[in-house]
């Protein structure tokens, strides 16, 4: 089986930022694995990192508004993690989205006699981040406060002018749903702050409770880029 790298983590982890550096570290290229950073014009409350000189796939292929399912994203992913393999490149999966990315590194199969099976396409070095819960939350309400300091209100005001509903904001998580609900007058400022960062907190509980099933028991838990460099070194040889 050919090699895949999942670098993952709750949002706020770092681990977008640990991927790229593996990439240069390893000559790989970004497959992200974000259930919303598929959306064009959704970058600042996805948290939307773009690296130069690390070209990263599986970005803005959707209009807001539209539906992505877990089949159609392992579609997409199998198809770019599979051609970065024939260009010689090692694919480097990361992102928030745990179902998605399950998909992708356990091989759900979707439809036919075998449905409902796992049957795997890749050698997997799943990589998971450990971070204590008081740093993500500092991490979290900092990056709240930036997300909006750069214009994430102003970024809902742009979706909601183009005739995205509130509807569908507010079912896509919390970094759009209190906001397009401040919008509406159904919170005040600080209430909508105050909710999503609650909200990105039981994300974050809720992301270390599946990663610690039976089903990620190979899974390497890391504190530093140095402790990825080394699993990486060792899966790779």
């Amino acid at each position: 089986m050919q090699p895949l790298i999942a670098v993952l983590g709750p949002s706020g982890s770092g681990k977008s930022q640990l991927a790229a550096q593996l990439c240069r570290q390893v000559g790989g290229e970004i497959v992200s694995c974000d259930s919303m950073q598929v959306y064009r014009g959704m970058d600042i409350g996805t948290n939307k990192e773009l690296f130069g000189d690390v070209p990263t796939h599986l970005l803005d292929f959707k209009q807001p508004g539209e539906r992505l399912t877990v089949a159609e994203y392992q579609a997409k992913a199998y198809e770019v993690i599979d051609a970065l393999h024939v260009r010689g490149k090692l694919p480097v999966l990361t992102g928030v989205a745990m179902q998605y990315a399950e998909a992708v590194t356990h091989g759900y199969t979707f439809g036919g006699p075998h449905a409902g099976e796992m049957q795997p396409r890749y050698r997997v070095l799943e990589l998971g981040i450990a971070v204590s819960k008081e740093v993500l939350a500092e991490r979290l309400a900092d990056r709240t406060r930036q997300w909006l300091k750069v214009g994430l209100i102003e970024e809902v005001e742009a979706l909601r002018r183009q005739g995205v509903s509130d509807a569908w904001l507010i079912a896509q998580g919390q970094e759009y749903r209190y906001v397009t609900q401040h919008l509406r007058n159904e919170l005040t400022l600080d209430q909508a702050i105050a909710k999503t960062n609650t909200s990105l907190r039981q994300y974050a509980k809720r992301w270390r409770t599946w990663y610690r099933r039976p089903a990620h028991k190979d899974m390497v838990w890391i504190t530093s880029y140095q402790e990825a460099e080394c699993a990486v070194t060792a899966f790779l040889a």
